[in-house]
């Protein structure tokens, strides 16, 4: 069993006939450091199994800044997944920030490994509740805590993300500038 089929078997047990259906159905996708996965402007109709590497799923704000909104790093999915359910251009961006390797699978593969495995639906339904759900707990966090908090939080529970990802990523995503993300590391340093 692979990650892939080890992170889909915790939700939905797999028989090793649904395993061997799932390993053929998913491609293997290797992205360079700074390489896109998707850019705004297109029709995303993949999904991605993060094997290993880090990406930063972004987008650019009106005055052309732009906006982290999460990281994604090994043993999670990732999409633009507006874009993937509506079949409208997406306007995310999702990069590499270290050499990536994915197995992706297509919006039409994937209704066809559902109707092959019909307990993919159950999973596809979970991964949706759970993409939800960071969404919200990310709006919550920006909209009431504050600066202070949100980095403590994030030193908490993703220090890995504070030691390998840029700093003007990092402050993009607590929704500060990186100055002010400077001065908040030199309070905690204290």
């Amino acid at each position: 069993m692979t990650a892939l089929t080890k992170s889909i078997d915790q939700i939905v047990s797999l028989t090793e006939e649904e395993i061997s259906a799932i390993e053929k159905a998913y491609n293997t996708v290797e992205i360079s450091k700074g390489d896109l996965f998707i850019a705004q402007g297109k029709v995303c109709d993949q999904v991605a199994f993060v094997v290993y590497g880090k990406l930063r799923n972004f987008y650019f704000d009106e005055a052309g800044n732009e906006v982290t909104c999460y990281f994604v790093t090994p043993n999670n999915f990732v999409s633009a997944f507006s874009s993937f359910l509506t079949n409208a251009p997406t306007h995310e961006n999702i990069s590499a920030l270290e050499d990536t390797l994915l197995r992706t699978i297509s919006k039409k593969d994937l209704e066809a490994l559902c109707e092959l495995v019909p307990k993919m639906q159950i999973f596809r339904r979970v991964i949706v509740e759970n993409l939800f759900i960071t969404m919200e707990k990310r709006i919550m966090m920006l909209q009431s805590q504050s600066a202070h908090e949100r980095y403590e939080k994030m030193i908490k529970e993703n220090p890995d993300i504070l030691l390998s990802v840029p700093l003007q990523y990092t402050a993009s995503f607590l929704g500060i500038t990186p100055q002010h993300l400077s001065r908040l590391r030199k309070e905690l340093a204290k």
